[in-house]
């Protein structure tokens, strides 16, 4: 047999058709699929009570931070500084994140008549604590704004 008739035989190859039973399930499969875009999604209903817990775990962790706080009742010759005095939470990290920075420019000193550079940053603080006996985490964010005034010289 030579290349030219072992081409022509190949050529005259006709594919077997799809079986019945193929065809039958590619059918189904597609029927389901045509049911499935049409019936509308099934809307989960949210329950009341899973937000309640959420909303009721965050004011647990307010009632626990200041609990452990000292009292605000301070008078005004004595500072009060916010410090955790609880000896049964420790303290984990104090984090600072700087959000953002807003040029002021450039000011004269009045006293010393020397240029100075006004700058407002606006941060986050991170307080974080960790109650030994369970192991519950507690964490505190403050807004913070500060005005820095950088000496500036020109050169």
């Amino acid at each position: 047999m030579n290349e030219h008739d072992l081409e022509s035989l190949l050529s005259g190859l006709q594919p077997r058709g799809p079986s019945a039973a193929l065809t039958r399930q590619v059918e189904h499969e597609l029927e389901l699929d045509h049911q499935w875009m049409h019936t509308p999604p099934k809307t989960r209903r949210q329950t009341w009570f899973t937000p309640v817990l959420w909303s009721s775990l965050g004011a647990a962790a307010a009632v626990l931070v200041m609990s452990s706080l000292p009292g605000t009742g301070a008078s005004p010759a004595q500072p009060s500084y916010a410090v955790v005095s609880s000896p049964t939470v420790m303290p984990v990290s104090t984090i600072r994140e700087v959000v953002g920075a807003e040029n002021e420019g450039i000011q004269y000193n009045a006293d010393s008549l020397l240029p100075e550079q006004h700058v407002k940053l606006v941060s986050l603080e991170r307080h974080a604590w960790i109650d030994p006996r369970d192991g519950a985490h507690i964490t505190v964010e403050r807004p913070r704004e500060d005005s820095v005034v950088l000496p500036v010289s020109f050169q």
